[in-house]
């Protein structure tokens, strides 16, 4: 489990990372042990997560326990399919060493997401139907792919087509493969963006 020194310093990274500052890196434990230490903070952020799951549950259409597990095992996917994209494309493009930094850097801006969609999802949490929260979702996505691009480009030391490839990639897993599962385990996704 990350320690609360290491807690610290990754949010320091993180706002210089909000900032496109390739200082970001300085802050991050990259070593393997920091990428297995950062998977704890699915843990962390699993209240949120549940959260989510109740203002997105729709009680009159699916049923709540089915959905509950059906989200479960979208979310434990969610936190092991891109690292594991990471390795390959680690080998692939002979980055091995800094593979491990960048799933590191990677799972940390899980905080980050929380703070760019948390406007977005507590108002359409109140209002379903709000086309501000639609917008802010949005505009939250937008951030989140431009952010993840500098990320990958900066600890993978790939070029920005690379980067872009590899956004495209795990947001393809996200939206044909981990939100199947909801659907295919009987809990439909009400229609939002960033959660």
């Amino acid at each position: 489990m990350p320690s609360w020194t290491e807690f610290r310093l990754a949010c320091r990274g993180l706002l210089l990372l909000a900032r496109f500052d390739e200082a970001f890196l300085r802050y991050f434990d990259r070593s393997a042990a920091g990428a297995l230490r950062s998977f704890w903070l699915a843990l962390l952020i699993l209240p949120y997560f549940l959260l989510q799951l109740w203002l997105d549950i729709d009680q009159s259409v699916i049923a709540p326990l089915q959905c509950v597990a059906a989200r479960s095992v979208g979310y434990a996917y969610g936190w092991i399919l891109f690292p594991l994209v990471l390795l390959s494309v680690g080998r692939v493009l002979e980055r091995e060493r800094e593979a491990p930094g960048c799933i590191a850097v990677y799972n940390w801006t899980s905080l980050l997401w929380i703070v760019l969609h948390l406007p977005a999802t507590l108002l359409g949490g109140l209002n379903p139907d709000s086309q501000l929260a639609l917008g802010l979702s949005l505009l939250a996505l937008a951030a989140s792919v431009a952010i993840e691009g500098f990320l990958l480009m900066k600890c993978l030391r790939i070029l920005l087509w690379q980067a872009a490839a590899l956004v495209a990639v795990d947001l393809a897993l996200s939206f044909f493969l981990v939100i199947p599962i909801f659907d295919a385990l009987g809990c439909a996704r009400i229609p939002t963006l960033g959660t």
